[in-house]
């Protein structure tokens, strides 16, 4: 499954403009865009330059800053708090299961509090905690928003995820094969650890192991165990064993890549 989810903060009208949003593609921010300057920009190096920032910022500022800002208005208008500092953060996007099956999910929240969720099959709100007159209000105000907020989780967005899952597969080759690293080091007389790191992955989908005359090694391994982000956009792993002086010609260190398997010997 794949997710494209954007997390929104906009503070009260008098602070012009002022709107955060960040953008996740499986959960990987890719898109910072800032409403005082009206800029996106790509968290992701893979996507720097790419067209597909753009079309995210310019399909969605729209909904960002007429529709958030309404809501906003609105919403201190009916509470008499015109003045001060008022914040509404959203977080809403959208999921594409394996079976081709999408389903969209709207989160609000006005000063931290009055959390709202939006059913995208009965086009109601509904409120996190019980509900009071303020909470009702609050509630109301954004039934007449909810046939936009479902054509953008039900058309808008998945339209955008599957661009970014047709940008993210032209972008493969851009990386370059995954580079496997193996050092050793010596704690004492009888005792050496072996460690193998495997750099400059994507997808994040690898298995690393340890060989002894070919065959998987369980025993005297251990490691991080889970596939890290490395900053610019690719993923690392690594595992360690520990051996006897002497062994260590006998070891080689194994990743298995989309397809691509890569023997790393130790050279001593």
């Amino acid at each position: 499954s794949h997710t494209l989810r954007f997390d929104l903060t906009t503070i009260s009208l008098d602070v012009p403009d002022k709107i955060l949003a960040l953008g996740y593609f499986d959960d990987k921010p890719f898109l910072r865009y800032k409403g005082d300057n009206r800029t996106a920009e790509a968290l992701t190096p893979r996507f720097k330059g790419h067209a597909v920032d753009e079309t995210q910022a310019r399909e969605t500022e729209g909904l960002w800053k007429e529709q958030l800002r309404a809501m906003l208005a609105e919403v201190t208008r009916e509470r008499s708090q015109d003045r001060g500092l008022h914040t509404i953060q959203v977080t809403f996007g959208c999921e594409l299961h394996r079976n081709g099956s999408t389903r969209g999910f709207w989160h609000l929240g006005y000063d931290g509090q009055d959390s709202i969720t939006f059913d995208q099959k009965t086009l109601e709100w509904t409120m996190a905690v019980p509900s009071t007159k303020k909470t009702k209000n609050f509630r109301e105000i954004y039934a007449s928003k909810a046939a936009q907020v479902k054509t953008f989780l039900e058309g808008t967005c998945p339209a955008q995820l599957q661009k970014h899952l047709a940008s993210s597969k032209n972008f493969l080759l851009d990386t370059g094969p995954p580079e496997v690293k193996v050092t050793s080091r010596k704690y004492s007389e009888d005792s050496i650890s072996l460690t193998c790191c495997a750099f400059n992955l994507y997808p994040p989908v690898a298995i690393l192991v340890w060989l002894q005359g070919g065959k998987p090694v369980q025993q005297q391994t251990f490691g991080s165990g889970t596939i890290l982000p490395s900053g610019d956009g690719t993923y690392q792993t690594w595992v360690s064993i520990w051996v006897l002086p002497g062994q260590e010609p006998e070891f080689t260190c194994c990743l298995r890549h989309c397809n691509r398997t890569i023997d790393a010997p130790v050279f001593l």
